[in-house]
């Protein structure tokens, strides 16, 4: 009797799990995850439907202008917005922004430059507001961050007590929550194991077999394998577009990067040697494993050594046209894939011609973001797989080539920008490190000659050695700020002038006279101090307004 129980349970199982690895590992679909993607989609976007209603419910019964036996007019539907969306408008960062990259063209009036001192103070006023709006909300720190969803989809980690604004949303929540733990869960564990004991199989044989292109061709189609293996394991749906475009013969693979899963999702289509940081725990395991077949490049970030023997590993293996392509993520860490971060400048230098990779996931039915700060990797496999499923578009780009002249660090913008355009991604010069480090000094630099080259397009400044300036207003931010001109020493001059028995109209003269020459040496002293403070340290921006602006202003008056 019961093994009867047991027979009728374990063959539909097994027919099961039968069907799905046969049509993995031929890379072949029956369309039955996308239509149950499709019909996931229509029920969260009721659900949206529903949290709306309640919501404007709420807001209506906390207002007190409503209250009362009146009739109601219906609101219209509330626009609902991802996190792709800011919760301010970031005017004066973009505009200052824009004045940095040179987007904005000054207009004068003739050939005459506005003075420094206007364009200074004009800026300071943006650069505070722009301040302010980054301590709100800033392009960084947001990026580390899992991205907001449109509507919920019916998972407990992004709820927020949706499940309790309806009973109809109640059962939905409940029955998907018994469906993916007592379902999915299980048959995920089994293919993802299946595809860790084949990868483990398929290298150990492949390590094994003294023939260079038959190892290569073992390795190749077993690793193809078993990568679809571990993307059924996250009911993964993958949409590779211009597949005409991709690496086939060595060359470097550069693509935007949201966590490891990125490369099991690249090698569901292609066979890639790997580079990246020495891990240990399971990682460590699947490093080790993938080594004993094919020639990959694990090194330690924090040794001077590891970094100069990959760079010299590196340009040996993209020399070599019979090994795989390397699959390059230039970031360097993982961003919630709402934008693309600067890309490190080492894999293009050593290679003058790129296949971009883009990368575009979409969110609804389960997040691919690995937040390594707050998350292990166990923790975040699990998370995955509790997921509804991983939907993921992935573009290759055409090859592009360093240009003539052009250095490494302008060819890595180029290929950035291309990915963004691709996969309708945000493109930020910010370094992906900032996500553990402080600012480095070099980028506030940066900053500041920037700031300097606008000054030098859009005033009269003539000064041809901001390093020199710039050392000197350092020095100047540290001294209490003088003013420019001594009161007391006027005061006494006026009165030595009234001692002087002059007629009336020389001593008018001579009074006109020394307040324009007054209006000149104060114009002259506020604009270099100004200039000097301005582009030296921006942390005294206050004391540039405080002190030098309203003295400059009295004055003329």
């Amino acid at each position: 009797m019961l093994w009867t129980i047991v027979s009728v349970v374990l063959w539909p199982v097994l027919v099961l799990l039968t069907t799905i690895l046969v049509l993995s590992v031929t890379g072949r679909s029956l369309g039955i995850r996308e239509a149950f993607a499709d019909q996931l989609t229509a029920i969260f976007e009721w659900g949206a439907s529903k949290a709306d209603s309640y919501r404007d419910i709420e807001e209506d019964e906390d207002d007190p202008a409503l209250t009362g036996s009146e009739v109601v007019e219906p609101r219209p539907k509330k626009k609902r917005h991802a996190s792709g969306d800011s919760i301010i408008l970031r005017e004066k960062s973009d505009s200052m922004e824009r004045k940095l990259q040179e987007l904005d063209s000054p207009t004068f009036e003739g050939d005459k430059k506005p003075t420094t001192v206007k364009v200074i103070v004009d800026d300071t006023l943006e650069l505070i507001t722009a301040g302010v709006e980054s301590i709100i909300e800033d392009q960084v720190t947001s990026r580390f961050k899992a991205e907001q969803l449109v509507s919920w989809n019916l998972l407990t980690r992004t709820s927020f007590s949706y499940e309790h604004i309806n009973w109809r949303l109640t059962l939905l929540w409940f029955g998907g929550f018994i469906f993916r733990y007592c379902v999915l869960v299980p048959l995920r564990i089994v293919l993802f194991s299946l595809g860790i004991g084949g990868l483990w199989v398929v290298t150990a044989i492949a390590s094994c077999i003294p023939n260079r292109e038959m190892r290569k061709s073992v390795n190749k189609h077993g690793m193809l394998m078993c990568f679809r293996v571990f993307s059924r394991a996250f009911s993964s749906i993958i949409r590779f577009h211009n597949r005409e475009n991709r690496a086939t013969q060595g060359g470097i693979c550069v693509a935007n990067h949201t966590s490891p899963i990125d490369i099991m999702i690249l090698s569901c289509d292609n066979c890639y040697a790997m580079i990246g940081q020495r891990q240990g725990g399971f990682l460590g395991f699947l490093q080790n494993s993938l080594s004993r077949s094919e020639h990959h490049i694990w090194f330690e970030r924090s040794e001077a050594k590891d970094r100069k023997a990959v760079t010299k590993r590196l340009q040996e293996h993209v020399d070599d046209p019979n090994k795989l392509p390397i699959i390059i993520f230039p970031e360097g860490t993982c961003i919630n894939n709402t934008s693309v971060m600067m890309f490190k400048k080492g894999s293009f230098e050593i290679g003058r011609t790129i296949y971009p990779i883009a990368m575009k996931y979409d969110s609804r039915l389960g997040d691919a973001f690995w937040n390594s700060s707050e998350q292990g990797y166990a923790e975040y496999l699990f998370r995955m797989m509790t997921s509804w499923a991983l939907i993921c578009d992935v573009w290759y780009l055409p090859p592009m080539t360093r240009m003539e002249g052009e250095s490494a660090i302008d060819f890595a913008k180029r290929v950035k920008r291309a990915i963004c355009n691709k996969g309708g991604l945000v493109d930020l010069e910010w370094d992906g490190m900032l996500k553990r480090s402080k600012v480095p000094a070099k980028m506030v630099v940066e900053q500041q000659k920037k700031y300097w080259e606008r000054l030098s397009r859009t005033t009269s400044i003539t000064h041809t050695n901001p390093n020199a300036y710039m050392e000197y207003a350092s020095k100047l931010s540290k001294e209490p700020m003088h003013e420019p001109f001594d009161e007391e020493g006027d005061e006494h001059k006026g009165e030595n002038h009234a001692e002087v028995s002059e007629p009336e109209e020389t001593r008018e003269e001579n009074r006109t006279a020394e307040a324009d020459r007054d209006d000149n040496r104060v114009q002259k002293s506020c604009e270099e101090k100004c200039t000097l403070l301005f582009v030296g340290i921006t942390a005294n921006r206050e004391r540039l307004v405080e002190d030098c602006t309203p003295l400059y202003i009295l004055r003329r008056k």
